[in-house]
């Protein structure tokens, strides 16, 4: 077995075959990422601060299949993705060795602002024990606020979106949109990194379907709220991630519309259960999720090394 920085999008269809693997042979609950909520968000998001060649290492067998994987996010956490078979049997040590590696070198990285800097820090679910004993060995501390899993069953009856006068749901209808959802994004999540010509790159990356980054529309064209939906097909579950809405017009029930339209289009794309995440103190978050059936079905832990 032999270990190599992330090089290009060859590896990233590997990571997704992976992944795909992984969650067909365990489930939606043991902690492998989806495709899309997952590894396209997540690798998005990262792309805006750091060289993912820089901060994703993979190790592969002899014959050059994937054995897992190790990031090294911009915000200083990390994650390890090692294929089922092979869990707990020496490779997690190299992959952890390499994440704080690459932790302390950007702690003394002079060109990375201050303000970027923190303790190292990754999740455990509750319920993966040798995990959260590999982590405590190697002085990691709990953390105290639950990151909570939701899921739901699209067999269910989903109830049609219910929406303010004037207002209608959709899917984003191409590249002409990117300036209007990339700014509801921003309002949502203020401060944000996404830029319109950021937006459409995610736009163009693999696992993207317009048809899925549901929105609300206002009157007067601006998006109000979205939830953006993915599908892996192959294990018939989607994910949304981001979900959010625009200040000004929260509590109108504009979030709930549109996963409510998400859910829909992901049971139309074959998708038999629905995920979502949130943190344990975002109690409207968690209202949301619960007030179209989501059900909690796991919790992740947070841990965290000082420098």
């Amino acid at each position: 077995m032999f270990s190599r920085n992330y090089a290009n999008e060859n590896d990233f269809q590997k990571m997704r075959a992976f992944l795909i693997d992984a969650r067909r042979v365990t489930g939606h609950y043991a902690g492998y990422w989806h495709i899309g909520g997952g590894l396209t968000w997540c690798t998005f998001l990262m792309s805006f601060r750091v060289d993912l060649r820089a901060n994703i290492r993979l190790w592969e067998d002899d014959a050059g299949a994937l054995v897992g994987f190790a990031i090294f996010g911009d915000d200083f956490s990390f994650d390890l993705q090692v294929r089922p078979d092979a869990r707990w049997q020496g490779i997690e040590e190299e992959m952890f060795a390499w994440a704080e590696s690459r932790w302390r070198e950007s702690m003394d990285d002079p060109t990375i602002p201050s303000e970027y800097k923190c303790d190292l820090f990754t999740n455990a679910l509750v319920d993966d024990a040798p995990r959260i004993t590999f982590l405590e060995r190697r002085g990691f501390t709990r953390g105290d606020k639950p990151y909570l899993r939701f899921a739901r069953s699209l067999a269910a009856p989903i109830a049609a979106p219910n929406l303010p006068g004037g207002f209608v749901v959709r899917g984003v209808t191409g590249e002409h949109e990117i300036t209007n959802r990339a700014s509801a994004h921003r309002e949502a999540f203020h401060p944000s990194r996404i830029t319109d010509e950021g937006y459409a790159r995610v736009m163009r990356m693999t696992e993207y379907d317009h048809a899925l980054d549901v929105v609300a529309i206002a009157p007067d064209g601006a998006i109000a709220s979205y939830a953006m939906g993915w599908v892996d097909r192959a294990n018939k579950v989607g994910e949304f991630e981001p979900v959010g809405t625009r200040p000004a017009f929260e509590r109108r029930g504009l979030a709930r519309a549109a996963l409510l339209e998400g859910m829909a289009r992901m049971k139309a794309r074959g998708a038999e259960t629905a995920l979502v995440s949130t943190g344990g103190a975002e109690t409207g978050a968690i209202r949301l999720y619960e007030s179209v059936d989501f059900k909690i079905v796991n919790q992740e832990l947070t841990f965290t090394k000082q420098h």
